[in-house]
């Protein structure tokens, strides 16, 4: 294979998913003296960063300091460092394919997690928090038309 391929964080990551609602949990409990967060209208991660940042206002503008310290503190309980993936990325860089991964936001969960993971040194290209579409911004970043996009675990399984 050569060219580019460009991956969600979530096919990268293990576990990625079942942080994020307990980092949200953490949130609310956190900054409950201040503002109450209803995670009921909290919407999907890769949407959830305008109505945090609604939320949060004046009166909570170290929500994403708060919640770099939770993923960093807890990545190690969610998330799951894959031999297989960084073995299937080590074989792809040989071959000489260009690979990229977006974020699903916010910034500081998607950096952590990337680096946690290792993956932050084996990608040629990161796009934290896209506005707007990751795997268009993945292509602007490498410099690329065209490349593979890889969503779910299951198209991660499928490159081998």
């Amino acid at each position: 294979m050569s060219g580019a391929v460009v991956f969600s964080e979530r096919a990268l990551a293990p576990g990625g998913d079942a942080i994020w609602p307990a980092a949200l949990e953490h949130l609310a409990r956190r900054f409950a003296s201040i503002r109450e967060l209803d995670l009921a209208y909290v919407p999907a991660r890769e949407s959830a960063v305008a109505a945090l940042e609604s939320w949060a206002g004046d009166e909570v503008s170290s929500w994403r300091l708060e919640l770099g310290r939770f993923y960093d503190d807890n990545a190690r309980m969610h998330l799951r460092r894959d031999p297989a993936t960084a073995a299937l990325l080590a074989s792809l860089r040989v071959d000489g394919v260009r690979l990229a991964a977006y974020g699903q936001g916010p910034r500081e969960a998607s950096a952590i997690t990337l680096a946690f993971l290792g993956l932050d040194r084996r990608l040629d290209a990161i796009v934290l928090e896209p506005a707007g579409d990751g795997f268009t911004a993945c292509l602007e970043v490498l410099g690329v038309s065209e490349a593979r996009h890889v969503r779910t675990r299951e198209e991660l399984a499928a490159l081998t």
